[in-house]
């Protein structure tokens, strides 16, 4: 049974950058990482960019820590491992090989797992998701396997955006297939939606909407997808970009507090003794937003893995951040910052001007803002960080904030 003074079940950003802090902070610790991946810690920012995608861009240039590292900072890696059970009593962790593990402290950095398409066909060759390096080595290995003609996506969100502007920079035809009415439904507001998916129509795409795909049609490869209305759509390769879900099946039976998410409070406490989490599973509670959330990028997750080493040390550091995150594609510029949730308890204000396709949403609850989303309007998009980070009360200054020509930066605070 191994033993480790600092135990971390996660080896992506929010996991390694944790071990490293500890590292540093503790040089004499025992620390291991259990990964269920083989691979040591990569950019998954990188998977969706053209460069790399297109195999364009060295292969190693992912990795953000190389295999010697863990040997150099004794960190030791267990890749391809998978944890199946954990008791906190005991402070063990049992992994699927039968093994266990003991710990003192424990990180809950696991991440969410692309959901699995359930239809027929979905498991045939040229069906891809893109979450994994695996994933993104299977996209890479099918587009230079021969000329691809027809490309389906389903799902509207980041990463389909990036992706079908890839797909057509080499000339694949692009379906888009989605459930929703408007494209990116409810990350953004429909009237920012139309900005983007004007860009996307220019550039070729076309877009089925409120339907979706019930079976993968082909004989042992991709060949078409069907709707649900029974039309057919001739392709040889589909991206089933559907969503994530939280693998914390297996801490169910240890009795940790869970909420679609691992449940933690400002400090990344679980509700077990002992055992901390971060990044993508946590849900946790925001002392800047005054709410229980998840945010999953890779910047929160940084910082995340960061205060929760620091709190495994023994400090008590809060976990204090507006995250923000964008994305691009088709010559549009999309920025996300705060909390971009619908819900009944929020105002919505809009700024820009929709026909010059710079446009954005203004999330409010109460006296301040929670929430912004921009399209080709991310200069702002630092502003309306420091806006929420200080709580400013904009109460009185709804007309202005939906003026273009107000300059955002007279609201905030004097240095």
């Amino acid at each position: 049974m191994a033993d480790y003074r600092y135990l971390i079940v996660g080896g992506g950003i929010a996991g390694t950058t944790a071990a490293e802090t500890l590292r540093k902070a503790d040089p004499d610790a025992t620390i291991g990482i259990v990964s269920d991946e083989p691979y040591p810690f990569y950019s998954r920012v990188l998977l969706s960019k053209p460069a790399f995608l297109l195999g364009k861009q060295p292969f190693d240039s992912v990795w953000m820590k190389k295999p010697e590292w863990y040997g150099e900072n004794r960190i030791a890696f267990l890749g391809s491992k998978t944890a199946t059970a954990l008791d906190a009593h005991t402070k063990i962790l049992t992994l699927a090989t039968g093994e266990t593990i003991t710990y003192e402290k424990l990180l809950l950095a696991s991440g969410v797992h692309s959901r699995t398409w359930e239809i027929p066909g979905a498991e045939k060759p040229g069906v891809h998701y893109l979450r994994t390096l695996d994933h993104a080595k299977a996209i890479i290995d099918d587009l230079k396997a021969g000329e691809k003609k027809r490309a389906v996506m389903i799902g509207s969100a980041c990463v389909t955006f990036e992706v079908a502007e890839i797909l057509r920079t080499v000339g694949v035809e692009v379906t888009e297939v989605m459930r929703e009415h408007w494209f990116w439904q409810p990350g953004l507001s429909e009237r920012e939606s139309k900005i983007v998916e004007k860009h996307l129509i220019d550039h070729g795409v076309t877009i089925i909407r409120d339907t979706e795909v019930t079976e993968v049609l082909g004989d042992g490869k991709v060949e078409g997808v069907l709707l649900k209305d029974g039309s057919i759509i001739a392709c040889d390769m589909v991206f089933a970009f559907i969503g994530v879900v939280m693998p914390t099946g297996w801490l169910e039976s240890s009795e940790i507090a869970l909420d679609r998410g691992i449940v933690a409070d400002e400090y990344l406490a679980t509700s077990l003794p002992d055992v901390w989490t971060a990044g993508d599973a946590a849900r946790y509670n925001d002392v800047l937003l005054h709410d229980r959330v998840m945010m999953g990028n890779w910047m929160n997750a940084r910082e995340q893995g960061e205060v929760a080493a620091e709190n495994m040390l023994g400090k008590k550091r809060r976990f204090e951040l507006v995250s923000f995150h964008t994305s691009h594609g088709f010559g549009n510029m999309i920025g996300f910052a705060g909390d971009g949730r619908v819900a009944d308890d929020r105002t919505y204000l809009y700024r820009g001007d929709e026909a010059s396709g710079a446009f954005g949403r203004i999330i409010v609850r109460g006296k301040v803002i929670v929430g912004a989303t921009m399209v080709n309007r991310i200069p702002e998009l630092g502003t309306f960080v420091k806006l929420i980070q200080h709580g400013v009360d904009i109460s009185a200054k709804h007309t202005e904030l939906q003026d273009p020509n107000f300059d955002l930066k007279t609201l905030l605070p004097s240095a």
